[in-house]
């Protein structure tokens, strides 16, 4: 078969298109094969020998296709009473090259199921049907894909009767000729429409690549103004300049900072801090001494207290006893404000 070539280049090259006419209208058929050969009565005869043979090794091929669809696809609709024999049938035409003895051991083997097989024929006819219905179904749309058709009726709702069925297949058109009519179809979209759409898709191609070009370069323009200009660089200098005067500012700070402590805290202010810390903590020390001498005292006086039995001992201890607390809170006071 030869390849598909651009009108363009055709007819850009005469010589050339006579040439490519010659060879795919006279001298060769669409397969590649040559068209002399075909008016040879015994090369038809092998042609024709060839084509049977394809035609029932395809036919041989669509029914394994179909029964092992049918024997491993749960929507099939065959009885489940049915599914393992069919699926072992399935499997043995799949696995079937085998020599004579092999051969006779398996047949031998799967006797029972074979004969089983064949009782159960009335049963697969109709699944079988079907998905034979169903994948011609598919292929009539293939074929008649672009082009306007009658919908399909469902085969539940309108199953021909045989003779009308007879009827059906004499008006309706083969469907090889339909693929075939679909593959010229195609090839001619090849050989006309899609160099079209190639070219096509290259001028929007070149059109894509000049855009982002564009858009690369004002990229670049933005870039040189937003980051890398003049703008951008007197920007970042007066920044960094206003760095550096805060830093400055900072120093500044600091020393005037020091210079105000150093002037606080003076030898004369850090030597009276020091008399007067010591100053606190003899007074502290006094003030314990003492609220410990008024907590023996009051010891002594509570066991006093309760080894005296007469009233008016008792009531006098008890007035002292007041005293001595408000004195001791008096010292707790004054040792709270001095911490």
């Amino acid at each position: 078969m030869l390849p598909p070539c651009d009108p363009a280049v055709l007819q850009s090259n005469p010589q050339f298109s006579s040439l490519y006419q010659h060879l795919t209208t006279s001298l060769l058929n669409p397969d590649g094969s040559t068209r002399a050969s075909d008016t040879q009565p015994a090369r038809r005869a092998a042609v024709e020998d060839l084509k049977g043979c394809r035609i029932r090794n395809a036919k041989k091929q669509i029914k394994k296709r179909t029964l092992r669809q049918l024997a491993f696809d749960g929507e099939g609709g065959l009885p489940d009473q049915h599914q393992d024999t069919v699926a072992v049938i399935s499997l043995y035409l799949d696995s079937s090259r085998q020599n004579g003895k092999e051969a006779g051991d398996t047949l031998a083997l799967l006797a029972p199921d074979i004969e089983a097989f064949y009782s159960s024929i009335p049963a697969v006819i109709n699944p079988f049907s079907e998905i034979l219905s169903s994948s011609i179904a598919s292929l009539r749309m293939i074929a008649n894909a672009g082009t306007k058709t009658t919908p399909v009726q469902s085969s539940e709702s309108s199953r021909p009767r045989p003779r009308a069925r007879q009827s059906a297949s004499n008006t309706a058109t083969p469907l090889s000729s339909q693929l075939s009519a679909r593959v010229r179809s195609l090839r001619e979209t090849q050989l006309v429409e899609l160099p079209a759409s190639r070219r096509q898709m290259t001028l929007t191609a070149a059109e894509v690549l000049a855009t982002r070009a564009q858009v690369l370069e004002q990229t670049v323009v933005l870039l040189e103004r937003a980051k890398h200009g003049a703008l951008a660089r007197a920007t970042k200098a007066k920044a960094e300049h206003l760095a550096t005067v805060a830093q400055g500012m900072e120093g500044k700070l600091n020393v005037t900072k020091f210079d105000v402590i150093a002037q606080i805290y003076s030898p004369e202010t850090i030597a009276a801090l020091d008399r007067y810390r010591q100053h606190l903590g003899d007074v502290r020390e006094r003030l314990e001494e003492r609220q410990e001498l008024v907590s023996q005292e009051l010891k002594a006086y509570d066991a006093q207290g309760r080894s005296c039995q007469e009233t008016g001992s008792m009531a006098e201890i008890v007035q002292r006893y007041g005293k001595l607390a408000r004195e001791v809170e008096a010292v707790k006071v004054e040792l709270r404000r001095l911490e």
